[in-house]
């Protein structure tokens, strides 16, 4: 028995001492996000953009035809990295994570819920090294720090609330490094100059302190701006040369730090990097802008481009028909065309900048010897927006914040050595829900019955992870969305049914409740209206699509207006 007893302790030993030297083998996840990109803004994707670096990505992984965000950014962001609906943590109906917008009500509120854990707590309680470079968005401040300066501004924002001690606690929490995010480096809103130079205040944060940038690159600036509201606040810039900070390049240098850091430990790391372009305002240096300009003399042939380009990757169906929004380029006056124009030439040249970075950021992961453990996922937080119009996410119909495919379906690629087989294309249903329960299942995490007190939902999403090695999976039964008034399902990863879809305000001013049920199946450019002719599906999936209202407790958008007038869209 004293024998038996020996061997056993040996065997443990050596075990341990397995776990303990040999390093923990389970993948590094590398998250990155791209904002306001067009579903064709990649050349992977059918578009003109040069983006050699993630078609590199592509050519080594897997493309999804069928991937589908929330339609806007901080929704999206919200269930990235919950993966519960948006509306259960604070962002349903169009909310976005900033002062001014927040809301009285919970599906609405504009803040990260406390309750309901991130994807960076599960993995950071489950060994995993966790880091976040880039836009967060998803609400909170330091306004418990800086109670008199902050106060007034929120008083006046907040309409029907009150500001507590608790309150500002709260949004304390609501921060990365309160939030699982190990190291951070981030910028907290929505949009701001993405050229900075040394005389200029910044808002970016390291962990909780301000950061100090680095000014290490020379820029000829194009900073456009189309109104005087714009010049005042982002043309300073425009036309400068000089040492700067870009924001896509410095976000990048910043995380390939963290990558180098996060690599000399044994422990598996988790890198979100979530870049703030195409967003607006529109900057870029002037090279690349001039570079694109001359390439959109002709914008038609360029969404025809896009549209053979994706049928030819494979991406969209030959035979499909195609809406014809082709009304900015084409049916505006030649200033307005021109005006037009020169957005989607900086829109272009931020893209080419973001494959820029995402080369360093695979360079960064191959340098520290960590690459070929590395699972990457790429992809938008929306379709293209409305000042691009349906150029970028032809030949989809839409723009971010609305709900037909160019506003909710985008661009997504996968990449892990050794599992993902390269070069193939999956058109299962994809949702950004499904990201949070595919890692826990890659990395053995479980999800919590308890989380910081209280009883988390549990993910709304699924693990893909057969879809990652290329197994077919059923599609979900239903996966909904809903922003500012317009409600839209999509069942059965065919049937598509939009209730009052577009811009509120245009919607109210048109009698009764418009429905529109596509085929996605047969008709993915959304051309023909079945809705008079299959009237009893469109009752059935409008029930469904009440439902979810009431279970995720999203509120009248007419009961919105009342709150905030000025803020219809």
């Amino acid at each position: 028995m004293k024998k038996f007893i020996t061997i056993y302790f040996v065997m443990v030993s050596t075990l341990l001492s397995f776990f303990s030297y040999g390093g923990d083998k389970r993948p590094n996840i590398v998250v990155i996000l791209s904002d306001d990109s067009g579903y064709t803004d990649l050349g992977s994707f059918g578009g003109e953009i040069e983006t050699p670096n993630i078609d590199q990505l592509a050519k080594e992984g897997i493309r999804f035809s069928d991937f589908y965000s929330n339609a806007r950014c901080s929704p999206t962001r919200a269930t990235l990295l919950t993966g519960v609906d948006a509306a259960h943590v604070g962002f349903g109906g169009g909310v976005v994570g900033d002062w001014v917008r927040e809301l009285p009500f919970k599906a609405h509120r504009g803040r990260l819920a406390y309750e309901q854990p991130l994807i960076s707590e599960l993995l950071g309680s489950n060994g995993y090294q966790t880091m976040m470079a880039g836009k967060w968005h998803l609400g909170g401040s330091y306004i418990k720090e800086h109670p008199a300066e902050m106060s007034p501004e929120w008083i006046k924002t907040h309409s029907g609330m009150k500001l507590t001690q608790e309150e500002m606690e709260l949004d304390y929490l609501g921060l990365p490094p309160q939030r699982g995010f190990q190291k951070s480096f981030v910028f907290h809103g929505a949009q701001g100059n993405l050229f900075s130079m040394p005389e200029d205040k910044h808002e970016y944060y390291e962990g909780n302190k301000r950061a100090k940038l680095k000014y290490d690159y020379n820029y000829k600036m194009h900073c456009y701006a189309g109104n005087a509201f714009n010049k005042k606040r982002y043309g300073a810039c425009h036309g400068k040369s000089g040492k700067a900070f870009y924001a896509t390049d410095g976000v990048t240098d910043r995380a390939i730090d963290m990558i180098k850091e996060a690599s000399g430990n044994k422990a598996p790391f988790f890198m979100y990097v979530a870049y703030r372009a195409p967003h607006k305002p529109l900057q870029a240096p002037e090279e690349l802008v001039q570079k694109y300009l001359k390439r959109y003399a002709n914008l038609q042939s360029i969404a025809d481009g896009r549209h053979s380009g994706l049928v030819s990757a494979g991406l969209f169906s030959k035979n499909a028909d195609l809406a014809n929004n082709n009304f900015l380029w084409t049916k505006q006056n030649k200033e307005k065309i021109e005006k037009y124009r020169l957005q989607a030439a900086v829109h272009a040249a931020m893209v080419e900048k973001v494959d820029e970075n995402v080369g360093k950021l695979i360079q960064g992961l191959k340098d520290s010897g960590e690459y070929e453990n590395t699972l990457i996922l790429y992809f938008s937080d929306n379709g293209a927006a409305s000042h691009i119009g349906d150029l970028m996410n032809s030949p989809y119909k839409g723009v971010k914040a609305l709900l037909w495919e160019g506003g909710a379906r985008t661009h997504a690629i996968a990449n892990w050595p050794g599992v993902i087989k390269p070069g193939t294309i999956s058109n299962d249903l994809v949702w950004v829900g499904d990201i949070t329960p595919t890692l826990l299942d890659i990395t053995n995490t479980q999800f919590p019955e308890e989380f910081h007190g209280s009883t988390p939902r549990k993910p709304d999403g699924r693990s893909v992870l057969a879809s990652l090695k290329g197994e077919k999976m059923l599609p979900p039964e239903a996966i909904f969305f809903n922003d500012k008034g317009q409600q839209s399902v999509i069942y059965q990863a065919r049937w598509k049914l939009l209730i009052e879809a577009g811009w509120y305000l245009q919607t109210l001013a048109k009698p009764g409740i418009a429905y529109e049920l596509y085929d996605l199946k047969n008709d993915p450019g959304e051309t023909k209206n079945l809705a008079t002719l299959k009237p009893e599906l469109v009752k059935k999936l409008t029930a469904m699509c009440d439902k979810w209202k009431v279970e995720n407790q999203i509120v009248d958008y007419a009961e919105i207006i009342k709150i905030k007038p000025k803020d219809p869209y």
